[in-house]
């Protein structure tokens, strides 16, 4: 389990050195700024909620082993890592495949219905632009890989033979024969 989280941690930290990379080069994302009304007040609120997303996603991974991820219930941390598995790949694999349908001619306006120069600013975008786009959508692809893969080994891990009645809980959420006399739960191998 230690070296699945760990591996997501470093694809986390990956992550945030790309998008550092994408922003001093120049691309950018859209801005609340240079909107109005309804527009506006949506950006604002989904650019809250990706700020909210990346601190779980460089949490998450630590937490599930980490000796201070025990305090949170083991079904809060796998629904996150599923989640976030989900959401990666979703996006990833989407951005794959609108860039293979745009590139090939299938779908020139690719899967959102937009042309290249709504979606790079430009009819003729940079190779630059064209590859950290690519780039991108891969790294969210990956992403998803890495916290489906730790969210599996976190759920085999955690794997109890039989359902648990709520009235064997312990106090860290978790069955009470997985626990030490002190309370605080079997070291993972």
């Amino acid at each position: 389990m230690k070296r699945t989280a760990d591996a997501t941690f470093a694809w986390v930290l990956v992550f945030i050195a790309w998008h550092v990379v994408w922003a001093l080069t120049g691309l950018k994302s859209p801005s609340p700024s240079d909107h109005e009304g309804n527009t506006r007040v949506l950006l604002q609120i989904s650019q809250m909620a990706v700020i909210g997303m990346v601190v779980v996603g460089v949490l998450l991974p630590l937490a599930l082993h980490q000796p201070w991820g025990r305090r949170i219930p083991s079904w809060i941390l796998l629904w996150a890592a599923w989640t976030g598995c989900v959401l990666l790949s979703v996006r990833g694999l989407a951005g794959i495949v609108d860039g293979l349908v745009r590139a090939t001619g299938l779908l020139p306006k690719g899967l959102g219905n937009l042309t290249t120069a709504q979606v790079f600013g430009s009819e003729h975008p940079s190779w630059w632009a064209v590859f950290s786009s690519s780039a991108t959508d891969v790294l969210f692809a990956v992403g998803g890989v890495a916290f489906g893969l730790a969210a599996t080994r976190f759920q085999r891990a955690h794997a109890t033979s039989a359902p648990v009645a709520a009235s064997n809980l312990g106090k860290e959420g978790r069955p009470l024969e997985d626990q030490e006399p002190c309370g605080r739960g079997k070291r993972e191998i």
